[in-house]
C-alpha cells in the first residue's frame, strides 16, 4: 500500500514539474512574441513620423533652395533662412512675390520684417489682382506696417469696391488707426474723426432735454426768499483801541 502511494506521489511531482516547464516555455514565447510586435510598431512609428530634427532640416534646406532659385545671393539667402523661425513660410512668401512682378530683394526684405510671411503676399496679391489703379511699392509696404494683413487686404478691397475710394485712400484709411473709434460701440454720442464727442452747445434760454420742466433745480419753480418781517439789528461800528 506504501508502494503504491508513494509511486502517485511521485507521478503527480512530475505532472506539476511538467505544467511548471510547459507554462514556463509559454511565458517566454508570449513575451518573445509581444516585444517583435513592440518592435514592429516602433520601427513603423518611426517611418511614419521622421525626427523632428529632420524636418527642421528639410526646412532650411528647402528655403535655401527657393531663395538662390529666386536670384538671393547666397549670403542674404543663407542668413534669411538661418534666422527665420518658420524658414518655409518665409521662402513661400518670396516666391509667391517674385512670380507676381515684384523685386526678389525687396520681396525679401518684406517678407522678413513681418510675423505672417504667407498672409503678407496674399495680402500684396490680392490687392494688386482686384484693384488695378494700385502702385506695387505702396502696397507692399502697407501690406507689410498691416498687423492683419488678410484682414488689411479684405478693408482695402471692399472700400475700393463698395465706395468707389481711390487705391492711396483705402490704403491708408485701412491702416490708420485714427479712423475708428476710440471708444466702445455701440454708442449714443456722435463720431467725430478726431477721436472726441461732438457736443452741440446750447442757445441762451434753451432748457436743457435732460432736466425736467418741474426740475426743483429749474430756476423758474424756484420760489423767491420770503422777506423777514423785523429788520435785522443794526451793526455798531466802534473804533478800534
Amino acid at each position: 500500500m506504501q508502494t503504491i502511494t508513494l509511486h502517485a506521489l511521485e507521478s503527480v511531482k512530475a505532472q506539476t514539474c511538467q505544467l511548471r516547464s510547459q507554462s514556463r516555455v509559454t511565458l517566454v514565447s508570449t513575451f518573445a512574441r509581444i516585444s517583435a510586435s513592440a518592435s514592429i510598431v516602433a520601427g513603423l512609428v518611426a517611418v511614419v513620423l521622421p525626427v523632428p530634427s529632420a524636418i527642421a532640416a528639410n526646412d532650411y534646406e528647402r528655403c535655401t533652395s527657393d531663395l538662390l532659385g529666386a536670384k538671393i545671393t547666397t549670403e542674404e539667402a543663407a542668413s534669411a533662412c538661418s534666422r527665420a523661425f518658420f524658414p518655409k513660410d518665409l521662402s513661400a512668401c518670396v516666391t509667391r512675390l517674385s512670380v507676381n512682378n515684384f523685386a526678389a530683394a525687396d520681396a525679401l526684405t518684406a517678407c522678413r520684417q513681418v510675423r505672417r510671411p504667407t498672409d503678407l503676399a496674399s495680402c500684396v496679391v490680392d490687392i494688386r489682382r482686384e484693384i488695378s489703379d494700385s502702385t506695387a511699392a505702396e502696397v507692399l509696404d502697407s501690406c507689410r506696417r498691416s498687423l492683419l494683413p488678410v484682414r488689411y487686404s479684405n478693408c482695402v478691397i471692399g472700400l475700393n469696391k463698395a465706395a468707389k475710394v481711390p487705391s492711396t485712400k483705402a490704403l491708408d484709411s485701412c491702416i490708420d488707426a485714427s479712423y475708428f473709434p476710440r471708444e466702445v460701440d455701440p454708442t449714443f454720442l456722435p463720431f467725430t474723426p478726431s477721436g472726441g464727442v461732438s457736443v452741440t452747445p446750447l442757445q441762451t434760454g434753451e432748457a436743457s432735454p435732460l432736466m425736467s420742466p418741474t426740475s426743483p433745480t429749474d430756476p423758474a419753480v424756484i420760489p423767491s426768499a420770503t422777506p423777514s418781517s423785523s429788520p435785522a439789528p443794526a451793526t455798531q461800528t466802534q473804533p478800534i483801541p
